[in-house]
């Protein structure tokens, strides 16, 4: 019982916390081990996942031990990679261009065994869908929702859980394979949706315009504002992005901030440092975020509440 309390009470001190403070912010990689980019944390918060330049191929590090695994050298292997819900099961993409077309396999890579098998195979429109915690359960062939392999086996029944993914640059939300179109501003291009923890709001980027927070329903909720590569906390609480700026060739200068979504209250995570810091992602809990720099080192943040 007190343990739950403890929860409760972290969880509710998180969600009304008014300041919010970087208490540590350290390398994980070196310059001597590779340039990295796109870090993904595992659901247990044991393995991290990174890509080179151009999404081009998939490292694994274990937090515990320090150990940098190379899984593959993959085009397209870096984006979007997750986790099986027991984070013992690596998924990736590999892209092939025939013609100029892209042809996408997907890939299951066990940890243990280190070996990997195709799942499916040289699909034009394959999309990989991961939830907040980037536990890999589901992707999308075309419009059809399937599970993976693994995940089919520990399922009960066929039946699919809420999931949300872009077909034609505007946003799908699929449960049991029936799908309806959600256009929370009308007509436009809209990138990097995602559901809440508890999968009853929506967070997506309409290009052009900003980032916002809406009911499923497409009301919106909340407008977050410039904000690139938007996640959700796994409390569903806070909003973690990026804000770059380019020149329109080359990315010049990019932070990273987190909002509250219930206060709007915004903070800075890396004002203080020099180099140009991207594509964020919350590790296990609220407290940890990872992310590279601009020259490919990927570093950790840890964040205290009050």
């Amino acid at each position: 019982m007190k343990k739950i309390f403890l929860i409760l009470f972290i969880t509710v001190a998180a969600m009304l916390a008014q300041n919010v403070t970087v208490i540590e912010d350290i390398a994980l990689t070196t310059s001597k081990e590779g340039a990295f980019y796109y870090p993904t944390v595992s659901p247990d918060g044991i393995s991290l996942l990174f890509s080179g330049e151009s999404y081009k191929g998939l490292w694994s590090k274990n937090l515990s031990t320090g150990k940098i695994v190379k899984i593959t050298d993959a085009i397209g292997a870096g984006y979007e990679p997750g986790f099986s819900t027991i984070s013992k099961e690596i998924l990736f993409r590999e892209d092939k261009f025939i013609k100029g077309k892209r042809f996408t396999s997907l890939h299951s890579y066990d940890i243990t065994s280190k070996k990997s098998v195709i799942i499916e195979e040289g699909i034009r429109d394959l999309k990989i869908c991961r939830d907040y915690s980037n536990a890999f359960k589901n992707y999308v062939r075309g419009t059809e929702v399937k599970t993976t392999l693994k995940q089919r086996m520990l399922q009960k029944t066929s039946a699919q859980e809420r999931v949300i993914f872009i077909q034609d640059s505007k946003i799908v939300l699929s449960e049991n394979n029936v799908t309806k179109v959600i256009l929370p501003l009308g007509e436009g291009n809209y990138i990097w949706p995602s559901l809440s923890p508890d999968k009853t709001k929506l967070l997506f980027t309409f290009a052009g315009n900003g980032t916002y927070v809406s009911n499923l329903d497409g009301t919106i909720l909340n407008k977050i504002g410039y904000a690139n590569y938007p996640s959700w906390s796994p409390d569903g609480n806070w909003i973690l992005f990026m804000k770059d700026i380019d020149n329109g060739e080359t990315i010049t200068a990019s932070d990273i901030y987190i909002v509250n979504i219930n206060t709007g209250k915004y903070f800075n995570l890396t004002l203080q440092r020099d180099n140009i810091e991207l594509y964020p992602k919350w590790g296990a809990t609220n407290s940890e975020i990872y992310y590279n720099t601009d020259n490919g080192q990927i570093r950790k943040i840890k964040l205290k509440y009050e």
